[in-house]
């Protein structure tokens, strides 16, 4: 009997020993992909309705002037005063940037809300009517393309920001958009008392310009802001990096107020912007 056994795994012993090692590789290399090359995938969860309009809530001090405009695709909370919004709000989904819409739309006053502008209020300024609401997110429907358009969604930038790391960074969104799912972006100037204005005081031109990302997706939820001068901004994305925070600190509003203490402490007050760029 011992004899047989031992002939037997002279025989098949080293056959064993392979599928046992093939085995082992194998296990190896589910683990691999599954845990660390797509850690970024796994972890992502649906968002619900309810879930993105109470995280796109935005609070607008009282002693700031605010009418919220609700479109197809985005929402802008509208200052008649300064003839521009306080910010403009909306969801990015992966599978809007297959839109076929080719851009399209012409700029005009948002009928029937006070205080907006006129497309003549623009002329002469040398300012661009820079989008809060990028027009190459909206490619996936007509309606919200021409919607995009409406000097609500629209602020005096200087042409060197609104073609040059305006421009980059709302590629740098789409991009993101891809890996994380979903993207939650809030956009709007920033407004100091030094500020010049156009058409006779009607429109305000920003200092600065903000944007605020959120990944709603993903485990944990993440959220990253920058703010840019109204000029010529060169430099690497990091450099206008800031914290959700700091967005707040500069412009009085409040982002994400729905959600618990400690979960807005810990998406608002770091800048972790490597954690977008891994």
């Amino acid at each position: 009997m011992n004899w047989s056994l031992r002939s037997l795994y002279q025989r098949w012993g080293d056959t064993l020993k392979f599928c046992l090692w093939g085995l082992l590789l194998s296990l190896a290399c589910y683990l691999l992909v599954h845990v660390l090359v797509n850690r970024d995938v796994t972890h992502l969860v649906p968002l619900t309705v309810d879930g993105r309009d109470s995280l796109l809530t935005v609070h607008v001090p009282h002693v700031v002037g605010d009418t919220l405009v609700r479109r197809e695709a985005f929402a802008v909370h509208f200052n008649g005063g300064r003839g521009i919004a306080n910010c403009a709000e909306y969801e990015l989904l992966a599978s809007e940037l297959h839109g076929a819409q080719e851009r399209a739309g012409e700029f005009a006053r948002d009928q029937g809300v006070a205080g907006c502008p006129d497309v003549g209020d623009y002329a002469g300024s040398g300012m661009d009517r820079g989008h809060l609401v990028p027009v190459a997110d909206l490619k996936w429907s007509p309606q919200a393309m021409r919607q995009s358009f409406l000097l609500t969604n629209v602020c005096p930038m200087h042409k060197a920001l609104n073609e040059g790391g305006w421009a980059k960074l709302e590629e740098k969104v789409r991009e993101w958009v891809v890996r994380d799912s979903a993207l939650l972006v809030i956009a709007g100037p920033i407004v100091i008392a030094t500020d010049t204005t156009l058409a006779s005081g009607k429109v305000t031109v920003p200092s600065h310009y903000f944007k605020v990302v959120m990944a709603p997706c993903v485990r944990p939820m993440r959220a990253i802001a920058f703010i840019y001068p109204n000029g010529p901004c060169g430099g690497r994305l990091r450099e206008y990096a800031v914290s959700v925070d700091e967005v707040e600190r500069q412009t009085g509003l409040d982002f994400f107020p729905l959600l618990p203490s400690d979960v807005q402490q810990r998406l608002e007050s770091p800048v972790n912007l490597d954690a977008w760029l891994n």
